[in-house]
Order: structure tokens, then sequence, then C-alpha cells
């Protein structure tokens, strides 16, 4: 009794959250679910045929609360068909962008992060030191590597760069040269809109000064981040193109020969509307800290770093990876900026996961992750960016 009592339980919530991902509604439930069916949507298939057998099992051979046994069983079934149905949407997806993925691959437990061989400091403001760790490729080559420089996200006023997770292993498997970096972060009293992408600038002038020391081609800089992140990589490449975003105290770069934006905040004046209309998750604490204030009290600082009307210089080829129901970002401005692009011509990729919520891709091996992963490696690809 106190068993089929606790199956049911686990049964109903397994539903809900399903069903709460594929009516997107509501925010939070959703949103937490979707998560959770990313990361570990092969092992919830296996989970489900498990929870089918043992629920099987105990209609077949019990004698006792009929009923709640029948509605168990019915229960397990209708979560298999979710996960089944899920599964083929991530694998109609990866067949839509021409890509494979692996159901086996989604087994597998998320590889742990490589440590820095080296760290450095490349810039001290506001009398912080701002790091910076070196990942070199296992294999040494005569020929100068591709240096990578990944950035943190965190809403501009969070993180460190030791949060790579994935992208120092896979860069530094491929033989590039990871840079992690870090940056001045907001606070209520130091507003870091223009420090956080000048910081990233100066990264780049620091891998380029000391590109023989590293052994990597300054020519070459790809810039990788993931939301924060992903939006401070692309105002690097688009400010240094309309000249807001400069170096402090190396030389300035030449433009970034790739830009990587994981779910990136494109639009933060859509993105505090959003919030207005009760569409996405409340981060004006953040934008206070970062901008210092709403844009109607800042809106040039907001027009500055609103990227899509930033594009009338061009842009480095870009690949943009976002989630259909982020509540973290605004993905319909990402769609937006992803089509005047296209209007205008200019080199940007697009890949949107359905159902995928921020951080969509915190397991690398999940069917999602393997899209990500394998759609960044035919970027490079295509964009000569191979090692």
């Amino acid at each position: 009794m106190f068993f089929a009592v606790l199956l049911f339980i686990i049964l109903v919530l397994l539903v809900i959250s399903m069903i709460s991902v594929y009516l997107k509604t509501p925010m939070y439930l959703s949103g937490y679910s979707s998560s959770f069916t990313m990361q570990f949507n092969s092992q919830f298939v296996v989970l489900s045929l498990i929870l089918i057998g043992i629920c099987f099992f105990f209609y077949r051979y019990g004698k006792y609360w009929r009923k709640l046994l029948r509605v168990n069983l019915i229960l397990s079934v209708l979560f298999f068909l979710a996960q089944i149905y899920f599964t083929a949407v991530l694998f109609s997806t990866a067949k839509k962008y021409n890509t494979k993925v692996s159901f086996s691959q989604g087994l597998k437990s998320q590889q742990a992060p490589v440590k820095p061989s080296e760290t450095y400091s490349y810039l001290t403001i506001y009398g912080e030191e701002q790091h910076i760790d070196v990942f070199r490729p296992e294999k040494r080559s005569p020929v100068p590597a591709i240096p990578v420089i990944l950035v943190h996200g965190g809403a501009f006023i969070e993180g460190n760069r030791t949060q790579v997770g994935y992208a120092a292993n896979w860069f530094k498997d491929h033989g590039y040269t990871v840079f992690s970096i870090d940056y001045p972060l907001g606070k209520e009293d130091r507003h870091n809109w223009e420090s956080a992408v000048n910081s990233v600038v100066t990264s780049m002038g620091f891998v380029v000064k000391n590109s023989k020391k590293f052994n990597v081609d300054p020519d070459k800089i790809v810039l990788v981040g993931g939301s924060a992140g992903a939006a401070l990589v692309m105002q690097a490449d688009l400010g240094l193109r309309q000249g807001f975003a400069k170096s402090y105290d190396s030389p300035q770069p030449p433009l970034p020969a790739g830009v990587i934006a994981i779910y990136p905040p494109v639009s933060l004046s859509e993105l505090w509307q959003k919030i207005d209309e009760k569409k996405n998750i409340d981060l004006k604490y953040a934008a206070r800290r970062y901008l210092g204030g709403s844009p109607s009290e800042f809106p040039q600082r907001y027009a500055q770093l609103n990227l899509i009307d930033q594009l009338s210089k061009g842009i480095s080829p870009t690949f943009i990876i976002a989630g259909e129901i982020d509540h973290v970002v605004n993905v319909e401005a990402t769609r937006t900026f992803v089509k005047k692009a296209t209007e205008l011509k200019l080199p940007v990729s697009y890949v949107e996961i359905p159902y995928g919520e921020h951080v969509f891709d915190a397991n690398s091996n999940s069917i999602a992750g393997q899209i990500e992963w394998n759609k960044i490696g035919e970027f490079l690809k295509n964009n000569h960016l191979e090692n």
C-alpha cells in the first residue's frame, strides 16, 4: 500500500512536469522540468521503461488497491510516451540541422572539467586583478594553434573564469589553446556595462601580445561565451567595429575570426520589457548592477547594447544557439537579430532547440548537448578555423 501510494505521487509529479514542458507554462515549472529533461533525456527513457515494468508487475500480481495499481500503470505508460515523443523531437531537430546524435551517448555522465596549465593576470581594474587561465592542447605543434577565449555567464554580476564546463575540454581535445577569463562584475556602486566588454577586448590584446609565448595565431581568435558571456563576446566583436569597445592596456586586437554565442541576450531593453510582461524571470536586480538602472533611466546605455542596431559595419562569422522556451533571455529578440543579419547577408548561423530552457546544454552528452557541439565543430570547419 505505502509503495503503491509513493509510486503514484512520483508518477503524478513526473507526468505533470512533462505536460508543463509541452504546454511551455507555467514559467518556473516548465523551465525546471525542461532543464532536467534536456540533460537526462536518455536516462528518462530508461527510467520510464523501468517504471512501466514495476507498475505492470504490481498490477499483474497485486491483490489489493487494484484501481490505484491500474492508475499507476496508465501514468507510467503516459510518462514513457512523453519521453519517446521528446526523444523523437530532438532526433528530428538533429536531422533538421543535418547532424548525427546518439541515444546511447546520452546515457554517459558529464566529463569532469580539465584543469588549466597556467594562470596569468591580464588586467587590473577597480583595484582588482583580472585573471586568465590557459589550457594548452595535449599535443604540441610547431604550427601556431587557434586561440579560443571563453567568457563565463552569470548575469554580468556573478561567476568566474573557472566555470568553463565542457567547453575547455572540447576545444583542448580538438587542438585549440584555450583561455578562460575573469572580468569585472557589476555591483550596486559599480556598473560594468563598459568595463566588462572592454576587459574581453583587453584579454584579446593580451593573447595577441603573447602569441609567440602561447604559440597561437593572433589573427584567428575565436570568442566563445554563454548567456551574459555570449552577450559580451558579441559586444566585443560589434563594439570593435563600431568603436565602443576598446582595450585598456594591451594592444587593440584584430577582429575575432569567429564568435560562438550560446543563448545570448541580444537586447536588454526588450528583455526588461519581457520581465514587465511576466514572460521572463525577473533579473532587474542584475540589470541595475550592470547598467545602473532601467532603459528609461539610461536609454543610451541600453541602445549601445541592443546588438540588433549594431550591424551596420558587419559582423564576424557568428554561431548562435538558443532554447525555444528560454525564460532567462528573450529568444524572440534573438530570432529578430538573426533575421536582420540574414537579410543583410551577414555570416550568422542559428540553431534553436525545441523546448530548450536556459542552460539546456549542461550535460554535453545529452542529445541537445550533442547537437550543440556537433554544430560548433561544423561552424569552425566551415570557417576554416580547424587546427
